[in-house]
């Protein structure tokens, strides 16, 4: 007994080091994409995609695939690119995403019309015959007004759009994207990293113009790639989300 009880006992083992607060990292957002082993041949295929604009459909896919991107960036993996093997949830998902988009863009439209109608008609009237400089008058009035009240529209909505889509996405119901009040409780709690990923947005569409360069039908892979950027930025936004009504 006194030779067991002289035995070291090991001491604990230390405490783990203080988590540190996680905070938006602005530049993830442009690189996660080649951390991927496979990423190369997943934006050769979603470019693809993206070419099939033609027929409306190829779109689809790639918007169903950007969800489970979102999905995958909320779960935290590490890979968070998805796999191109599950076309039919792409589709289906793009499907609802771009039926969520006309229903927000239905009254944007009926605005433009009512404001932008009697200018195109004023400016008929006046390119055929008219010369009445009335109709001329009526036509810059009514344009100019169009542009001073669509202008902020289009932000707001541009603005108000992805927090939208991403409960559309995470809760992947259609309705959730219409529920006002938490879509505004969330973006207003957590505003300073939902505008950080809006800018990283607006970086990523800028730098998507950069397939031009590359023969043109470079900008179908770089649009793309704009899109995974955006998707991881808006997810990261919602995975350091403080509050989510």
């Amino acid at each position: 007994m006194s030779e067991l009880s002289s035995w070291d006992v090991p001491p604990p083992p230390p405490p783990p080091p203080p988590s540190r607060p996680q905070t938006f990292d602005f530049a993830r957002p442009f690189t996660f994409v080649f951390e991927d082993p496979r990423w190369l041949s997943k934006i050769l295929v979603g470019g693809l995609f993206i070419l099939g604009i033609c027929i409306l459909i190829g779109p689809l896919f790639a918007l169903g695939y950007c969800a489970r991107l979102v999905r995958n960036v909320v779960a935290g993996e590490r890979f968070p690119l998805p796999e191109w093997d599950a076309l039919g949830d792409y589709f289906a998902e793009g499907l609802r995403l771009f039926l969520v988009g006309i229903v927000y863009a239905i009254p944007v439209m009926a605005i433009a019309g009512l404001l932008l109608g009697p200018a195109i008609v004023s400016g008929i009237l006046a390119n055929n015959g008219h010369h009445d400089p009335t109709f001329r008058e009526i036509q810059g009035i009514f344009s100019g007004f169009a542009s001073c009240l669509l202008a902020p529209i289009s932000l707001a909505l541009s603005l108000w759009m992805p927090g939208a889509m991403l409960f559309a996405i995470v809760e992947e119901r259609f309705g959730a994207a219409f529920e006002l009040g938490r879509i505004w409780g969330f973006i207003r709690d957590n505003l300073a990293n939902y505008l950080l990923a809006f800018l990283v947005y607006l970086i990523a569409r800028f730098l998507a113009g950069a397939g031009i360069l590359l023969c043109c039908i470079g900008v179908v892979f770089t649009v793309f790639w704009q899109m995974l950027i955006s998707s991881y930025a808006y997810g990261e936004a919602w995975r350091l989300a403080k509050t989510r009504p």
